[in-house]
């Protein structure tokens, strides 16, 4: 679950991102990237999209994909509805996370504050220099994801690794939004978050971001 979280608070970290002034010109790729979605992101509020989430691991006979749809509002708020393999909600506003699975009756509610401080430190308010110091980054286009560039994030500290062991994002040149990302964690488990069918600015009211009830 804490692996869930963190791809969650990364999706809304593409809305939230401070403005940290830069003084220096951007003079790689990966900074120019940077410096455009600061720009960007003081245009965004919320953001819809489809999602293609594949998840990789040594305790499973073969991936498993799951479908369904986001949306996200600066600051902190979440809102998954996964449609397959199994219907179930996920619904995190920056504290606490809920996850209900409609079929099974159950329903689960985590403390995430602690979660999002971290990431919050590492990544959502970081500057260019202090992203630099914390991680070995490389940017590179990628044919792969066409109009896209990748962007190769490998922690430098302990502290960052013993969660997370890379992060990979693709970034849209077009319309500088994140298309995909992967984390691989600790011991070689993946998750990659594909998104499609992006939609910036979409109208929500904060019922869209309650829980589903108990």
């Amino acid at each position: 679950m804490a692996n869930v979280t963190v791809a969650l608070v990364l999706v809304v970290s593409t809305l939230a991102r401070s403005a940290t002034h830069q003084t220096a010109p951007p003079a790689d790729l990966f900074a120019r990237i940077f410096q455009r979605s600061l720009v960007k992101q003081q245009t965004m509020r919320t953001i819809r999209a489809r999602f293609t989430e594949t998840t990789v691991s040594s305790l499973l006979e073969k991936p498993i994909v799951a479908h369904g749809t986001v949306i996200a509002a600066a600051p902190a708020r979440v809102r998954l509805t996964y449609t397959a393999p199994e219907p179930k909600t996920i619904v995190m506003d920056g504290r606490t996370l809920v996850v209900a699975w409609e079929g099974r009756g159950r329903r689960e509610q985590i403390d995430v504050s602690e979660v999002q401080k971290r990431v919050d430190h590492y990544f959502r308010n970081a500057s260019l220099d202090e992203l630099k110091s914390m991680f070995t980054i490389q940017a590179e286009p990628d044919r792969a994801v066409p109009n896209a560039d990748r962007i190769d994030m490998q922690p430098k500290r302990k502290q960052i690794k013993a969660g997370l062991e890379r992060l990979e994002l693709w970034v849209d040149r077009t319309s500088d939004l994140l298309v995909q990302m992967r984390m691989t964690f600790p011991g070689g488990d993946q998750k990659t978050i594909a998104l499609e069918e992006i939609e910036v600015n979409v109208p929500v009211t904060d019922e869209t971001f309650r829980p589903p009830p108990a």
